[in-house]
């Protein structure tokens, strides 16, 4: 099991009625569980978005360098990543990546 830290977080009301129900139904354990595993899928969403990204722009960088720089600059403004994270190698670990 991950090591667990409290925080205090504001969340819409209409969520936490959904957690409330999930809790109710035996859906999730608890409201937490339920809140933890829907931050643990976007995290999982957003690093398989990520590596499917590499993957492509690798491609391209090997195809076709000036169109590899431009549609680098639109994956990292609709990622909301840093664009200098691009010129990096798929795989390569990023700054203050673990």
């Amino acid at each position: 099991m991950t090591a667990k830290a409290k925080i205090t977080i504001t969340i819409d009301r209409d969520l936490i009625e959904a957690a409330e129900a999930a809790v109710e139904s035996g859906k999730a354990r608890s409201v937490s569980d339920y809140i933890n595993g829907a931050v643990r899928d976007r995290a999982e969403r957003h690093a398989r978005s990520r590596q499917w990204l590499d993957h492509k722009l690798a491609e391209m960088r090997s195809s076709d360098p000036g169109a590899f720089d431009a549609a680098g600059r639109r994956a990292a403004a609709a990622l909301g990543i840093d664009p200098a994270e691009l010129d990096e190698q798929p795989g390569q670990a990023r700054p203050g990546a673990a």
